[in-house]
């Protein structure tokens, strides 16, 4: 029988809201394949002004990087934080102040990193933005710097800069830990803000400038400082190598941080290759990354039919890229089909065609045709160059998706 029959058309469809889960058509692409404008969006979403009661002189930046319930951690520059004499909040892009409730400064002296943790409460969701590894910025390498420049003359606010920058050079050993150098333009107040690489990740917090004199305001009478464009901020890493130190109450939330590449994980580092719940675009999706690096998008999640019961797109994300990887990982991800699950019309893996239904993937509405389900399978197998391993039985269609994920899938 021809499988690309009429019955199977109605697979071709995009999906809305109305189906729980929706595909993306599985183009492969490289980690580094974000847009100036795509990181922009993260950038915008999580970086924060860090503000104090001696108003905008000593102000800077900062940067979401981890939430738990509606406590949010923001990490900047120990200097814009250093005084323990004043009160310091936080404003989004909402522009919504949040008092800091918590400060850690992991700068003790001149010798340690200059970078400290600030934590406030709000039932705001705000974006976290994915952490990197700093080793990728190399020498030449594009990068994006973002923060709040102080106001200027023609400026009454603070309002987000975002600018692009080429890496300069690395040093292993430097002040304070200012070891990522790179040529951008950066202004005051923007101390504390995330750089970001290629992919979307924080590689750095941009914390210095280099000068070659001053010169005073027109504007309001104090002295400017003159840029040359050369800057420098504190490889990520610095914050990574901390994650098993003890840190007081509140802050072991940098304990579940995970290294990123290029997208938001929701568990821990994947390695080689594995699934990742990707949260980068406001959008949960679930995301296979391949051994050779390359990640391919497979489930949009976009429907809240079930949220009423807890489950949420980024709930449902999060659970089934969990049983995806756990699947990969048993090497019991041969075969996708549907099925029946606690008496649920599911989508589900098999070990074989013809097979029962075995491992759950995800429940359907119980007036739910399962065959567009399956196209999120079936349209991503379907734009590869080779012709997908698609089988038809009596009942059911199977998708070799083994042979995808390099696993030893014999067909029928």
């Amino acid at each position: 029988m021809n499988l690309w029959s009429s019955r199977f058309n109605a697979l071709t469809i995009i999906l809305t809201g109305a189906i729980t889960a929706t595909a993306i058509v599985g183009q492969q692409y490289a980690a580094c394949a974000k847009t100036a404008e795509e990181i922009a969006q993260v950038a915008t979403l999580s970086t924060v002004e860090v503000n104090n009661t001696l108003g905008f002189a000593t102000s800077g930046s900062g940067v979401i990087i981890a939430k738990q319930g509606n406590i949010y951690t923001v990490l900047t520059a120990n200097h814009v934080v250093a005084s323990l004499a004043q009160e310091y909040s936080i404003r989004t892009h909402l522009e919504k102040n949040y008092r800091a409730i918590r400060i850690q400064r992991l700068a003790k002296n001149d010798r340690d990193v200059d970078l400290a943790l600030i934590q406030f409460y709000s039932r705001e969701d705000y974006p976290v933005a994915p952490i990197g590894e700093s080793k990728r910025a190399v020498v030449g390498s594009t990068i994006y710097v973002a923060g709040y420049p102080l106001p200027i003359a023609s400026w009454y606010e603070r309002k987000l800069e975002f600018t692009a920058g080429i890496v300069s050079s690395r040093l292993d050993r430097a002040s304070s830990g200012y070891g990522l150098r790179y040529q951008a333009v950066t202004r005051r107040g923007m101390s504390g803000g995330p750089v970001f690489d290629a992919d979307g990740t924080v590689v750095g917090i941009h914390g210095q400038g280099d000068t070659v004199g001053t010169v005073i305001s027109q504007w309001n009478g104090q002295i400017e400082e003159i840029k040359t464009g050369l800057n420098a901020a504190i490889p990520i890493d610095s914050l990574m190598s901390l994650r098993s130190q003890t840190l007081p109450n509140g802050f072991d939330i940098l304990s579940n941080i995970s290294i990123q590449r290029g997208y938001s994980q929701t568990q821990s580092n994947l390695g080689p290759g594995g699934f990742v719940c990707d949260t980068s675009t406001g959008e949960p999706m679930t995301v296979y990354q391949n051994p050779q690096g390359f990640r391919e998008p497979w489930i949009r999640w976009n429907s809240n039919f079930f949220s009423d019961s807890g489950y949420d797109p980024l709930t449902r994300c999060k659970q089934v890229t969990q049983r995806l990887e756990n699947y990969s990982r048993n090497k019991q991800l041969n075969y996708v089909t549907v099925g029946i699950v606690n008496n649920q019309k599911a989508i589900c893996t098999s070990s074989r065609v013809n097979g029962p239904c075995e491992g759950l993937i995800y429940t359907l509405r119980r007036d739910q045709d399962p065959a567009p389900a399956l196209s999120s399978f079936f349209v991503w197998l379907g734009n590869q160059k080779a012709r997908p391993s698609l089988f038809e039985s009596s009942s059911a269609v199977y998708i070799n998706v083994g042979e995808r994920l390099g696993l030893d899938v014999s067909e029928p």
